[in-house]
C-alpha cells in the first residue's frame, strides 16, 4: 500500500517538472524570435486630421461649383498650412447614367479637386485619387455626386520588430521621488525653441525648393497638370434659330483665360429662288464672353460686333452692300446647360446697334442704280438656340 503511494508521487512530481520545463521553454522561444528581428501582427489604426465634401450639379465634373468656393478655399489653406499629410480624394456619382460614364464622371471629379490644389501651389505627389462610380448608400441624388477629401496619416505596427514592442513592455514606470534638477526658468526655455525653430525652418525651406519628381507613380491615376488643354472649354456649335431662318451656319467657341472665352460664328445664306428672288448673306458675329462660374458652365455675359455682306433681289428691286459692308455691335446674355458628358444647349439673346449703307438698283439685268440709302439700327441682334459639342473635357 505504502509502495504504490510512493509511486503515485513519484508520478505526480515528474508531471510537475515536465509542465514546468514546458512552460519555461515558451518565453525563450518568444525572445528568441523577438531578436531574430521578426514583426508584430497588429492592428492598424487610421488617423484623419481633415475631411471635407465638394457637391458637384448633374453630369459635371470638370469644373467647382460656385456653391462649393467657401470649401474649396477652406480646404486649400489647410493643405498650404500642412505640407506634409497626404490627401486622398475619392469620387462618387448618383445612379443616373451607365456603368462606364459613371465610372470615369466620378474620376474627372476626383481629378477636378486635385487639379485645382496643384495649380494653387500644393504638391502633387501628396495627392491620389480614385473613381469609385455609384454610391449606393446615399440618401439622395444630390449626396451622391461629390468628391469626399480626407487628411489621413496611417499609423501602422505591424513593420515594427518584436523587440521594440518587447522593450516597450519591459518599461516600467519611475516614480521620481525628489527633483534633481532645478526648474529652467521661463525664458530659457523660449530661448530653446527659438533655436529649435531656426533648425527646423532651413529644412522646411529646403524641402519646399526641392523640385518635384516626375517618376512618383499616382495610386490610381496619371498626373494631369491644370496647365494642359485637356481642361481647357473649347466647342462647336450651330444655331437652329438661325437655321430656322434658313441661314446655315457654324461656330467655334475657345475658352482663353479662367472666366473668358472667345466665340466666332459664321453665317452664310446662298440661296437663289428666281429672277425675282434671292438672298445672298455673310455674316460674322465675334463675341468676347464672360462666364460666371467658368466657361462651359451656366451663366455668361457677351459683347459682340456683327461684320455683313449681302446681296437681295426682291420682287422690282435689289439691294446691295457700298464699298463697306454692315458693321455694329452689342451685348449679350447667355445660358449653357450640359445634357451629357460632351453635349450641351446654349440660349442667347442680344441687343444692340447696327449701321448699313446700300445701294438700291433696279431688279433687272445691269439694273440702273437707282438711289444709296444709310440706315441706324437699334434692337435685337443675336438670337440663339445652339446645340453645342464639347472638346477636351476629361
Amino acid at each position: 500500500m505504502n509502495g504504490t503511494i510512493g509511486i503515485g508521487k513519484y508520478k505526480n512530481g515528474r508531471l510537475c517538472v515536465l509542465l514546468l520545463l514546458v512552460y519555461s521553454f515558451l518565453p525563450n522561444v518568444q525572445a528568441q524570435n523577438s531578436r531574430t528581428g521578426k514583426p508584430m501582427q497588429t492592428g492598424d489604426s487610421v488617423l484623419t486630421v481633415y475631411s471635407d465634401i465638394i457637391y458637384f450639379s448633374l453630369n459635371n465634373g470638370d469644373w467647382i461649383e460656385r456653391s462649393e468656393y467657401k470649401k474649396t478655399g477652406r480646404l486649400l489653406r489647410w493643405a498650404l498650412s500642412d505640407t506634409i499629410t497626404p490627401i486622398t480624394i475619392v469620387g462618387w456619382t448618383d445612379s443616373t447614367g451607365t456603368e462606364t460614364f459613371n465610372g470615369q464622371l466620378s474620376l474627372r471629379r476626383a481629378r477636378t479637386v486635385r487639379n485645382y490644389l496643384v495649380s494653387k501651389g500644393v504638391a502633387a505627389g501628396r495627392i491620389s485619387i480614385e473613381g469609385r462610380g455609384v454610391d449606393t448608400q446615399a440618401a439622395s441624388n444630390d449626396e451622391a455626386r461629390r468628391a469626399e477629401i480626407a487628411g489621413v496619416i496611417y499609423l501602422s505596427a505591424k513593420s515594427l520588430p518584436a523587440e521594440k514592442g518587447q522593450k516597450t513592455e519591459e518599461i516600467t514606470p519611475v516614480v521620481v521621488e525628489k527633483e534633481t534638477e532645478p526648474v529652467r526658468e521661463e525664458q530659457e526655455i523660449k530661448e530653446e525653441i527659438q533655436q529649435v525653430e531656426q533648425q527646423v525652418t532651413p529644412v522646411q525651406q529646403e524641402v519646399k525648393s526641392e523640385p518635384e519628381r516626375t517618376d512618383k507613380p499616382m495610386q490610381t491615376d496619371e498626373l494631369v497638370s491644370v496647365s494642359q488643354t485637356s481642361s481647357r472649354y473649347v466647342a462647336v456649335k450651330t444655331n437652329l434659330a438661325a437655321w430656322a431662318g434658313t441661314i446655315m451656319n457654324l461656330a467655334a467657341d475657345v475658352q482663353v483665360s479662367e472666366h473668358f472665352s472667345v466665340e466666332l460664328p459664321v453665317l452664310w445664306c446662298p440661296w437663289y429662288v428666281s429672277d425675282k428672288h434671292a438672298v445672298k448673306t455673310f455674316t460674322i458675329q465675334p463675341e468676347g464672353r464672360y462666364w460666371l462660374a467658368r466657361p462651359g458652365e451656366g451663366h455668361f455675359f457677351g459683347v459682340h460686333a456683327h461684320i455683313g455682306w449681302f446681296n437681295v433681289k426682291w420682287n422690282r428691286d435689289r439691294y446691295q452692300d457700298t464699298s463697306r459692308p454692315l458693321l455694329g455691335a452689342g451685348i449679350s446674355y447667355g445660358y449653357l446647360l450640359p445634357l451629357g458628358e460632351h453635349w450641351a444647349g446654349e440660349f442667347t439673346l442680344g441687343a444692340g446697334y447696327a449701321n448699313m449703307k446700300y445701294d438700291t438698283y433696279y431688279n433687272i439685268g445691269n439694273g440702273a442704280r437707282i438711289d444709296t440709302r444709310t440706315k441706324n439700327y437699334w434692337g435685337i441682334t443675336r438670337v440663339g438656340i445652339s446645340v453645342v459639342y464639347r472638346f477636351n473635357l476629361k
